[in-house]
């Protein structure tokens, strides 16, 4: 058997698909923290944050996964409309918002009981799941880190979802 030379491995590298590198490994990666969304007796979604270290780390954002996994049928259109209404609550401007809800609307799907949505954020932005499909790329590393922080800033309207999911309550 012939070992690749650093240069012939440094160009299959430029060759696999960035989807392909991010599909194995968030399934093995231990979780970092759960949480459950309530919207009064509702309950929307259970979460999960997953690392490859199991730690969250701030600075170190491009290797995360969050799986949502929903306990209600959500249309895309009600998904994407709550999207915007976070990003506008973190001071994203309207033109950037309505840039990443069409590439999110290109993506999305409407979400039944039982679906889970992941989003495995990798160093060129991110890759949609459902279950363990994949449904689209994102290739904006911008728009992949505004996503997670919906969920991830310290700023997020959900402080107590964001403490679970980082693994600080």
């Amino acid at each position: 058997m012939r070992l690749l030379k650093r240069s012939e491995l440094g160009l299959l590298m430029l060759l696999t698909p960035l989807s392909a590198l991010a599909t194995g490994p968030w399934q093995m990666w231990p979780t970092v923290g759960e949480a459950t969304l309530k919207w009064g007796p509702w309950v929307i979604y259970d979460s999960q944050l997953r690392s490859p270290s199991g730690q969250y780390k701030p600075d170190q954002v491009s290797s995360l996964a969050l799986v949502i996994k929903y306990r209600r049928n959500i249309p895309k259109d009600d998904l994407l409309e709550a999207t915007d209404e976070q990003w506008q609550k973190l001071g994203f401007p309207a033109m950037k918002r309505q840039r990443w809800l069409r590439v999110l609307a290109d993506i999305w799907p409407d979400v039944r009981q039982g679906d889970r949505l992941i989003f495995v954020v990798h160093p060129a932005g991110g890759t949609f799941y459902q279950d363990n499909r994949v449904i689209g790329e994102v290739r904006d590393q911008e728009m992949a880190k505004a996503f997670l922080n919906i969920w991830l800033s310290p700023d997020t309207e959900y402080p107590e979802l964001r403490k679970q999911l980082i693994g600080q309550a």
